[in-house]
């Protein structure tokens, strides 16, 4: 296309005077031709189909047929036990009944319903599950169409959400974290829309579902503009986020407190990339390392897992502010270029789940509606982060429990996963970094 454009106009340059208004003419038509039949108006609702019908074949035909059980190292069965002792008149979040989730998680696992059958329940909560990943395959497609309404990338980004559920594997309808999939790609398109309130407000919601979304609220403040503008999106954040905790914090503060405490206390886990030193030890022969149970996952047990577990927390707060960093100097950008601010979101994303202690593959859900928006236009980022999606996808669960019992391959693979993820990580960075710290399209910004 670019070649056909400079034969044109050199055409236009040689040509005698008096064909100069003709050749121009030519040309003018041929690039209108062109721009016509590249840059088309995308059909929002083809889109949406398009990803929606393709994401459910993938959950209905490929994902229970896949070369481990279905319904393997699931969690589950806990949430039903969660729905069944509620349906017994037990009320959560006490010192009798303590839970690990925040409270908006609890809706979710009695909406299923049939407590007292668990074949019930997880077929139920499967279609809950389904039906979650859908919208949020529906919401992604619609914010690609909002970044790019003419043209095929819309199309790429639909085709991309389900091919990322594919690489997922059936973990997605075995535990509740594609409800964070969904408030994260709500998220964004609230920001696309300039929505920040309504951002913060999603934000909220989500911390009362699995605290994670907290770290994204400042990239809201920041997209808002001057500080002056940040009261009502901090009142919405802290009204979702504190009312769901309202009915039990003065009943039984104790038994909330337990929600914090639980992942406070949580060690090394065997999968975290802050372990990846000694199990690639443990491969090689230079080092013991073993694994061991707690917090109802397996936690590395190897020199140097406790230091790793007690500096995660400042190498998280460090990665994030690096990160905040990188969007402070480009803000002015980032407002005026929508697609951009789907970076920030992975990259904001990634650190945390690259540095903290726990690294479930649930984890890697969450990362879905970012790394579709982004792959739609990034070749590298689209390649990484979709190597680690497959990575994870043939480690867990079909060959966890040879990663606990330390089988070679599976560290191997872990250990392999793992740097692909911190590469994942120092790429988007990196990409941030790219960025200019104008404002994009010439638009001038209020921020002080």
């Amino acid at each position: 296309m670019s070649g056909g454009d400079t034969d044109i106009a050199s055409a236009a340059g040689t040509a005698p005077t008096a064909g100069t208004t003709t050749t121009a003419a030519t040309a003018s038509t041929a690039k209108a031709s062109t721009s016509s039949s590249a840059d088309h108006n995308v059909s929002i609702l083809l889109a949406v189909l398009v990803s929606v019908g393709l994401t459910a074949l993938v959950m209905a035909f490929l994902l229970p047929h896949l070369w481990y059980d279905f319904h393997k190292i699931s969690d589950v069965p806990h949430y039903q036990g969660y729905a069944e002792r509620m349906a017994n008149g037990e009320r959560p979040f006490t010192e009798a009944f303590p839970v690990e989730y925040p409270p908006l998680a609890i809706p979710l696992f009695r909406l299923p319903g049939h407590p007292y059958d668990l074949p019930g329940y997880y077929r139920w909560f499967h279609v809950e599950m389904g039906l979650v990943t859908l919208l949020a395959a529906a919401v992604t497609t619609l914010v690609a169409c909002r970044f790019w309404p003419r043209g095929g990338r819309a199309y790429v980004a639909a085709a991309l959400f389900p091919v990322a559920v594919a690489l997922t594997g059936a973990i997605i309808l075995n535990r509740y974290d594609a409800a964070l999939a969904l408030v994260i790609a709500v998220f964004i398109l609230c920001l696309t829309a300039r929505w920040y309130t309504a951002a913060a407000f999603v934000l909220g919601a989500g911390f009362a579902l699995k605290f994670t979304p907290a770290a994204l609220l400042p990239l809201a403040l920041l997209l808002s503009g001057h500080p002056r503008r940040w009261a009502w999106p901090l009142a919405a954040f802290f009204a979702a986020a504190i009312a769901p905790f309202l009915p039990y914090l003065f009943t039984s503060p104790r038994g909330l407190w337990h929600v914090f405490q639980y992942h406070l206390e949580r060690p090394l886990q065997i999968e975290s990339v802050l372990g990846t030193p000694m199990l690639f030890g443990k491969l090689i022969g230079l080092m013991q390392a073993t694994s061991g149970q707690s917090h109802a996952s397996a936690q590395l047990v190897a020199t140097g897992a406790g230091l790793a577990a007690d500096m995660s927390g400042g190498l998280t707060l460090l990665a994030v502010a690096g990160v905040y960093l990188l969007v402070w100097r480009r803000r002015r950008w980032l407002r005026g270029a929508p697609p951009d601010q789907a970076i920030a979101v992975l990259a904001l994303i990634l650190a945390l789940m690259t540095f903290g202690k726990v690294l479930s593959p649930q984890f890697f859900i969450w990362t879905l509606p970012a790394w579709v928006l982004v792959a739609a236009r990034d070749r590298v980022l689209a390649v990484i982060g979709g190597a680690a999606l497959l990575l994870t996808g043939i480690e867990f669960p079909a060959l966890y429990l040879r990663l606990v019992a330390m089988a070679p391959e599976s560290v191997a693979i872990v250990v392999v996963r793992n740097i692909l993820l911190l590469c994942f990580f120092a790429v988007a960075c990196w990409r941030l970094w790219g960025l200019p710290e104008t404002a994009a399209m010439g638009k001038t910004s209020t921020d002080c």
